[in-house]
């Protein structure tokens, strides 16, 4: 695998990540195991971005990927794992979007 820096901050990043969005669905509607089984093997590959959003699935992206990382913390801790979110600005009053931001990282 090969991997870029991530702007200024030092942090090494796969070229390749894995998209836990609605197209594929499958850290949105798939099988628990399957999706274990997919993130480990991406793990083993050298993947170590994992891109998900409070939208993708109606949050469900990142609670499966928070339970399928958690379920794979040996793995996880050998291999620095850096999951990347979105936010929507459409989700916060756009007068406090400090607020709605902190809000929705709390939630996911």
């Amino acid at each position: 695998m090969e991997y870029r820096k991530f702007g200024n901050t030092g942090i090494d990043v796969s070229e390749i990540g894995f998209g836990c969005g609605d197209v594929g669905g499958l850290m949105v509607r798939g099988e628990p195991a399957d999706q274990v089984r997919a993130v480990a093997r991406a793990m083993e590959l050298g993947i170590n971005y994992f891109d998900t959003a409070s939208r993708y699935g109606g949050g469900q992206s990142e609670t499966n990927l928070g339970r399928v990382l958690k379920e794979l913390s040996a793995d996880a801790l050998s291999n620095q794992v850096y999951v990347g979110t979105k936010y929507s600005l459409g989700e916060a009053d756009p007068n406090d979007l400090k607020a709605g931001v902190i809000q929705s990282v709390e939630a996911s």
